[in-house]
């Protein structure tokens, strides 16, 4: 009878117990929506379309949210999606290899009766110094030249040939808008790239107001290069609002805008208008610096079913993926997320296309559990204006990625607020800063953050900010969205 008595009491305890639990769960959920809500009745979200989400990574129940479910722009946010699938499913090691070969035979006088090839990978890194100096596309085309000599080749009675037919699609989205395009971070991918694609023009900052600005010099030189020069000198401290007009292939670019009056030089950089072709000239240009001289340069964009047997050189090894994926959200990089994209298209469906790198992502997307009817991907960066997707998708995907790979390489591939990357000014001042790492995104009128964060009781969750079409300053919305992360 005690007994029955005992067991009753026992389980009416933990039963209150859990309700209680339940319940203080609930109030703290009812709390942060509650501030959540009250944030988003100022006036600067009065014309704005918002989506939020807010995961606990643990039990990957959904704790805030507004409209969560809505699809609109990411913009960079998008990156997250693009780089840590590419993590999950190619693997931290994995390397994009850039191979320096030839064909023919070389004749007993040091001539080569054949062809030097370039066969490109889509190393988004290929002759950037931004991980190794020593790779720097002078340094390394020196390199692949003395290569060349030693192997006793003093003449090629051929062709430098870059063969770029890894990739078989257009480098660049067919969404991405004509004002971005001449610019370098539009470049897009290529099945070979050079330099991070991108070269720099210096003008001459001491020209009156209104006066245009002297071209000083460009670098690299790009062959057939032709700027029309429309730029104006605006007052100092305007910053640079110079634009370069012209699309991939296109030698003939018109930079337009204004530039700061100042007392040196200042810089723009702009989209290289053929990489593969460009990585060849080095290549011719190296040689010819040895004495070894070639015929024209030919770039190969499609694969050839008669491929000649081709002896090899040189392997050129990238970064491992997780170094490049990490830079790639610390710097908000657009060339390595539309490469990675690329290649994992290449890998998962054996075609190296932005449209088949998609379809891998939503593929590993589902594979998760995750409805992907928000998701409408056009690019792997973020930068088309036609990229939508929700709240929900992005933190619900961080949030399985966490659980499968852990917390700790979540951390290691976004930047952390207030301290790195594209979001080192944000949350500097909050007391929760060093606690929230997260990847920032923005376009006109539109403002995105997603992340993980561990909350002041050591519980971690993920989060993803979604704001479009505000009238307010970015600046503004920017600091409303700081309000949101900091609840």
């Amino acid at each position: 009878m005690h007994f029955s008595i005992l067991v009753m009491n026992l389980s009416n305890f933990l039963f209150i117990l859990f309700i209680v639990l339940s319940n203080t769960q609930l109030i703290g959920q009812s709390i942060l929506q509650s501030k959540l809500d009250r944030i988003l009745q100022s006036t600067e979200f009065k014309h704005s379309s918002v989506s939020i989400a807010i995961i606990d990574i643990e039990a990957g129940n959904l704790i805030a949210s507004y409209n969560p479910e809505m699809s609109i722009i990411p913009a960079s946010s998008l990156k997250v999606l693009t780089t840590l699938t590419a993590v999950e499913i190619l693997q931290d090691s994995f390397q994009f290899n850039t191979t320096i070969s030839y064909d023919g035979t070389i004749e007993g006088d040091g001539t080569l009766i054949g062809n030097i090839y370039i066969e490109g990978s889509g190393d988004p890194t290929f002759g950037s110094q931004k991980f190794k100096p020593e790779m720097a596309y002078d340094k390394l085309f020196k390199k692949i030249a003395s290569k060349i000599q030693k192997e006793g080749i003093t003449c090629i009675d051929g062709q430098i040939i870059a063969d770029e037919s890894i990739f078989n699609s257009y480098p660049i989205s067919p969404s991405w808008q004509w004002n971005d395009l001449g610019n370098y971070y539009a470049s897009g991918a290529w099945g070979i790239n050079i330099n991070e694609n991108e070269y720099a023009v210096y003008f001459d900052q001491r020209a009156t107001i209104g006066k245009r600005p002297r071209v000083k010099y460009t670098d690299p030189v790009i062959p057939h290069l032709q700027l029309s020069n429309e730029l104006l000198v605006d007052g100092p401290n305007t910053g640079d609002n110079a634009y370069i007009f012209g699309g991939p292939y296109n030698y003939d670019k018109r930079i337009v805008g204004t530039i700061p009056q100042g007392a040196g030089t200042f810089r723009i950089k702009g989209s290289i208008p053929d990489p593969p072709h460009f990585s060849a000239h080095l290549l011719k240009q190296a040689l010819e610096k040895k004495g070894i001289k070639s015929n024209d340069i030919e770039v190969k964009f499609h694969s050839d079913s008669k491929v000649k047997r081709r002896k090899k050189l040189l392997n050129i090894k990238s970064p491992y993926l997780f170094d490049i994926a990490k830079k790639a959200n610390f710097t908000s990089n657009n060339l390595y997320c539309e490469a990675i994209l690329k290649r994992l298209g290449l890998e998962k469906r054996g075609q190296g296309s932005g449209q088949n790198g998609i379809a891998a992502i939503k593929t590993n997307l589902k594979s998760h559990g995750i409805n992907t009817d928000a998701l409408n991907m056009e690019d792997g960066s973020g930068l088309s204006a036609r990229n939508n997707t929700s709240a929900i998708l992005l933190a619900k995907f961080l949030q399985k990625f966490s659980q499968k790979n852990g917390i700790e390489k979540t951390q290691s591939l976004l930047p952390k607020a207030g301290v790195q990357g594209t979001v080192a000014s944000i949350l500097r001042n909050s007391k929760a800063r060093g606690k929230v790492w997260m990847k920032s995104g923005s376009m006109n009128r539109v403002t995105s953050y997603t992340g993980i964060i561990k909350n002041a009781k050591g519980e971690w969750k993920s989060f993803c900010i979604l704001i479009n079409g505000y009238d307010c300053k970015g600046s503004v919305m920017r600091g409303k969205a700081a309000k949101i992360i900091d609840l």
